[in-house]
């Protein structure tokens, strides 16, 4: 068998979902990003398994992070843009800023700006992309939906799972993943289609920003879909939309994160 070949590249960490478990590589996050050592073309690059618990807090990486590492071709996940990374290589090298409107960011991210979702499901079924930019047209809003009970038992009990089930000698003294008790959907007319469409959000920020609100409001959901709504995604903002599909089920797309200039 031929020998693994690695390459040590560097990229733009432009979405972060929140932590999941998963039964084969416990507690995960979907990192993707843009090649920063390729700037003349930002190609997306998806970093799984991606364990940012595990990452020492002094070298954490955070979103809009400037990472260098190696990495290698996915074996499993045949999605183009998904490499395995080599979790002890990361270094963080930079961060972007929102300077300027987002001046610095933009510049990754603009070049794949212009698409709607017919076009980027065109793309996909002819070149196989799994990650993308899309304008999400018109904005109808963002529905939050409360997690069954019996969901958020199990979802608790796979946590305490993989706590338990870490390494004895790692002086691991983290706390099980607090599952969040909503899941968050924003809802979009496109200008090409009939029907308004909804896109399931998994970003990091979102998922944090309820964790924070939720010591000063009574409804901390309520006030993370007005900030949604009339800040992120407002009248004054310019936003767009970073999403990805489901390795096991690539029809199903995913809003990671949001970037939102204000608008020129």
């Amino acid at each position: 068998m031929a020998p693994e070949t690695h390459q040590e590249i560097e990229i733009v960490v432009s979405v972060m979902a929140y932590p999941a478990i998963s039964t084969r590589h416990g507690e995960v996050v979907c990192v993707a990003g843009f090649r920063h050592d390729t700037l003349w073309e930002p190609s997306w690059v998806r970093l799984f398994p991606f364990r940012v618990r595990d990452i020492p807090p002094e070298i954490r990486v955070h979103k809009w992070d400037v990472i260098r590492l190696r990495v290698r071709k996915a074996r499993s996940d045949h999605r183009p843009e998904s490499f395995t990374p080599d979790m002890d290589s990361i270094r963080v090298v930079g961060h972007l800023d929102t300077k300027r409107n987002w001046e610095a960011r933009r510049a990754f991210v603009d070049p794949h700006r212009g698409r709607t979702m017919r076009q980027v499901l065109d793309q996909q079924a002819s070149e196989g992309i799994s990650l993308a930019v899309v304008e999400p047209g018109e904005i109808l809003d963002l529905e939050v939906t409360a997690r069954s009970a019996k969901e958020l038992q199990e979802a608790r009990e796979r946590a305490e799972r993989e706590i338990a089930q870490g390494d004895l000698f790692s002086l691991d003294d983290r706390l099980p993943l607090e599952p969040v008790p909503f899941d968050f959907h924003m809802v979009l007319q496109y200008p090409d289609e009939d029907q308004p469409k909804r896109l399931k959000v998994v970003d990091w920020e979102i998922n944090q920003a309820y964790r924070k609100y939720r010591g000063d409001y009574r409804e901390p959901e309520q006030e993370v879909r007005k900030h949604w709504l009339n800040d992120v995604c407002g009248p004054g903002r310019d936003p767009c939309f970073l999403i990805g599909n489901q390795h096991r089920f690539p029809d199903q797309w995913l809003l990671l994160g949001i970037v939102w200039p204000k608008k020129s």
